[in-house]
């Protein structure tokens, strides 16, 4: 068996074969007919079949654990998104087998070059471990074979999503008919007096600093400048240029704090509102309410936005036909 266990990076594919998981043995959407599971024709538990190619479960695990650990690395995940997990890595398999089947029928051919430079580039940073030059040949061997597929299945896919570019014409209809997408959100522009609490504090020191915040406000309405107060007692990084943070969307703050602003006028002080970071005193400089950009300055945004998302209907259709071309069991 082909082992990489001693090699110094996570990054590196993996290439061995997995054994099959607990969970995904005891399961039932690898038996086949009266519950009984299916078998590939060298014995492996097998996951699916799309075509004539079989997926074993090992095969799928591998794809399982990598997927794992890119995505949660050493975290635990909640069951329900290894659900999710469990569906998508199926789905990405078989899609996987699809395209190679795509790319055969193509007669694509993979490029040689660039994975040859890939080859290159592990033997390179490997040279020094003994198990890489113990297995060298093997390990390179069914190295080419991933990299090449993962070739085919990319230009496969590059196919599937190619588009034309929008007319005139397209862009406008689609800046018409999502106007959302288009719409810069109401923006305020802000000056900050932050009193920092340890969230892990006990409720004396976080009614001290409510109190410290309070009577900071009633001088602050009293007329005492609050540039001032920012640089002597606000611990925020706006502090040297006397709170001011410039304008902010609204999507930026938490509810608490644009509660309090939704209920101030220009020019006005805020109640010393407690926060994450501690407790917050802000005064309310100005207001841009949310305004429909024009045209002409997101027109190369919008051709971006038509082109992903058209481009990704194209792949989803590309894949409903592939899927309905070639059985998969």
């Amino acid at each position: 068996m082909i082992s990489l266990a001693d090699l110094p990076t996570r990054q590196f594919i993996h290439i061995t074969v997995a054994c099959v998981c607990l969970v995904l043995a005891q399961s039932n959407v690898f038996a086949g007919e009266n519950g009984v599971p299916a078998e590939s024709r060298d014995g492996q538990a097998l996951f699916a079949k799309v075509g004539d190619k079989e997926i074993t479960v090992g095969q799928y695990q591998q794809y399982y654990n990598r997927t794992i650990r890119e995505r949660f690395y050493h975290s635990k995940p909640p069951e329900a998104e290894l659900v999710e997990v469990r569906k998508q890595v199926g789905e990405e398999l078989i899609i996987r087998e699809l395209a190679l089947l795509e790319a055969a029928r193509l007669g694509l051919e993979p490029d040689s070059k660039k994975i040859q430079d890939r080859l290159e580039q592990y033997d390179k940073r490997y040279a020094e471990s003994p198990r890489w030059q113990q297995q060298r040949a093997a390990l390179l061997g069914a190295l080419k074979v991933k990299l090449e597929q993962d070739d085919l299945v990319k230009q496969v896919e590059r196919r599937g999503r190619n588009v034309a570019p929008p007319s005139e014409e397209e862009l406008m209809a689609y800046y018409r008919q999502y106007p959302e997408k288009f719409t810069e959100p109401m923006q305020q522009k802000l000056s900050l007096i932050l009193l920092v609490v340890d969230p892990s504090s006990t409720s004396d020191v976080w009614q001290a600093a409510l109190e410290a915040g309070r009577k900071i406000v009633g001088e602050l309405r009293g007329g005492a400048d609050f540039a001032e107060y920012a640089r002597e007692y606000s611990a925020d990084v706006s502090a040297e240029k006397g709170g001011d943070m410039g304008y902010v969307h609204r999507e930026m703050l938490s509810s608490p704090v644009q509660q309090a602003l939704d209920k101030l006028e220009p020019g006005e002080i805020s109640d010393a509102i407690r926060t994450l970071q501690g407790v917050a005193v802000l005064r309310l400089e100005d207001r841009k309410p949310e305004h429909l950009r024009e045209f002409a300055d997101i027109k190369d945004r919008a051709g971006k936005l038509w082109m992903r998302e058209r481009s990704e209907a194209a792949w989803t259709e590309f894949k409903t036909k592939l899927r309905a071309d070639t059985p998969v069991t």
